[in-house]
């Protein structure tokens, strides 16, 4: 005859250990995943808030920057007015590095920003070649020789104005979501 077989209760300590085991692994498998799941929500939403973060600042640039080259367009203005050809050079000087920086600055640029990046890169090339027939012919006409410039450099203010504000009111409604 064989022995009678143990009920299931009658269970030594070593293996209600194992069958406790088994439960305890899947909820220990649960929390890992709740865990997991947890800390890549908030490493996206450290993404988020770092890609903000830089629009922001390059947004606070720009609308520091765009009154300086608003500025440097006036005063060209005002040296061709005069006829003051070394003053203008100095002015498309300015106008290339600041554009140029404002142009460093758009480089991870959306479709509106293409069209700034092509008229500010625009007019920094006519700002040159000004400024080159200006050292060339000191003697000869300012406005002549930077008219093609001064066109290029109001249509860039102009876009860039349009995007200083639709950049400033997106900075602030995004403030207000978080």
């Amino acid at each position: 005859m064989q022995p009678a077989p143990e009920p299931w209760y009658d269970l030594t300590w070593f293996e209600w250990i194992g069958v406790a085991g088994l439960p305890l692994t899947l909820i220990g498998l649960y929390l890992t995943w709740w865990q997991a799941r947890g800390a890549a929500n908030s490493a996206k939403a450290a993404t988020d808030a770092i890609k903000k973060t830089e629009q922001r600042m390059r947004a606070n640039q720009l609308l520091v920057l765009i009154p300086q080259l608003r500025w440097i367009a006036t005063e060209l203005d005002i040296s061709i007015d005069s006829g003051n050809s070394s003053l203008a050079r100095r002015h498309l000087d300015n106008w290339r590095m600041q554009a140029s920086h404002v142009h460093g600055i758009l480089t991870t640029a959306d479709s509106m920003e293409r069209d700034i990046l092509t008229q500010l890169q625009e007019s920094v090339g006519l700002a040159k070649t000004a400024g080159g027939a200006l050292l060339k012919d000191s003697n000869g006409s300012t406005l002549k020789a930077c008219i093609k410039v001064r066109s290029a450099m109001a249509t860039a203010c102009d876009a860039m104005t349009v995007w200083a504000g639709a950049n400033s009111m997106k900075s602030l409604s995004e403030s207000s979501d978080t």
